[in-house]
């Protein structure tokens, strides 16, 4: 698995990955231990972290939704900032919010 590099602006901030990034500093769920079931204690664990993670997947599905996003970015990295705050205000603006 290659490493993940954020931005400044994230360095600070806790970070969620799914079983994937095990190892990496980041919060993810706990693993099944062999021959075992979870206890109850990392159910739970695992229903908060993968709560949080579904909500920040459906924001990013519906962005992919606008053909900017779906695809590569081509513009001035100078104007990205810009695009998202567009297009994220038009998807508010399509779910009626």
């Amino acid at each position: 698995m290659r490493p993940v590099h954020f931005p400044e602006a994230f360095a600070e901030r806790e970070k969620l990955g799914d079983l994937g990034y095990l190892g990496t500093g980041m919060h993810t769920g706990r693993r099944r231990p062999p021959g075992r079931e979870c206890s109850a204690g990392d159910k739970e664990a695992n229903r908060s972290i993968n709560t949080l993670r579904a909500a920040v997947e459906r924001a990013i599905a519906h962005l992919k939704d606008w053909k900017v996003l779906a695809t590569r970015y081509r513009g001035p990295l100078t104007r990205f900032p810009a695009v998202i705050k567009t297009v994220t205000a038009l998807a508010f603006y399509k779910k009626g919010w």
